[in-house]
């Protein structure tokens, strides 16, 4: 039998940040306590062009750009059972790279149901705030039918700041607990 597959997807540009860390993190204790697959994959190391508005999507049911990595990221999605969507907050919202592969989504529009069965954890990392944006816009997946089972709202500005911060590391680790109740 097949180990079921968890995906953390890390939105941030900053290699190894506070993002990175908290899915990293949270991967590890899922693997702890339960028999999973995890895999850890950073947008930044993909390419994923932007969409460029053509609608031949909700058309089609599909991107029209096929010379980038976005189907890549997706087959992956599409694979997972459980999907971490971790994002750090830039101006009220996830960085352009997040948002520009949300975008890509937009086909699967006529599909609301393209995510059924997937469960969703939301990581949102911020200096001082503007968690309720960032999630707004990493909820895009429930759209399209996803259950999201947990989110967490963690601060800290510079690279590694979370790791000296042992209130977020207490609410990384209760979020991550609550992730593994739900495989």
């Amino acid at each position: 039998m097949r180990k079921k597959l968890v995906l953390g997807i890390s939105g941030s540009p900053r290699e190894n940040g506070n993002t990175d860390i908290a899915i990293k993190r949270t991967l590890k204790i899922i693997r702890r306590e339960k028999l999973v697959d995890a895999e850890f994959i950073r947008l930044t190391e993909f390419n994923i062009k932007y969409c460029r508005g053509c609608r031949e999507c909700m058309q089609t049911g599909k991107c029209s750009i096929k010379d980038d990595d976005f189907q890549i990221i997706l087959e992956k999605i599409m694979e997972a059972e459980l999907i971490l969507i971790g994002a750090p907050v830039y101006w009220n919202g996830p960085p352009g790279l997040m948002k520009n592969f949300i975008d890509r989504t937009h086909g699967f529009y006529i599909d609301t149901k393209k995510f059924v069965g997937k469960k969703v954890g939301i990581i949102s990392v911020a200096a001082d705030g503007g968690f309720e944006s960032n999630e707004s816009i990493l909820f895009w997946v429930k759209h399209y039918g996803a259950e999201i089972i947990a989110k967490t709202r963690l601060y800290a500005r510079e690279k590694g700041d979370m790791l000296q911060r042992p209130t977020e590391i207490i609410k990384l680790t209760t979020f991550a607990r609550k992730i593994v109740k739900s495989l």
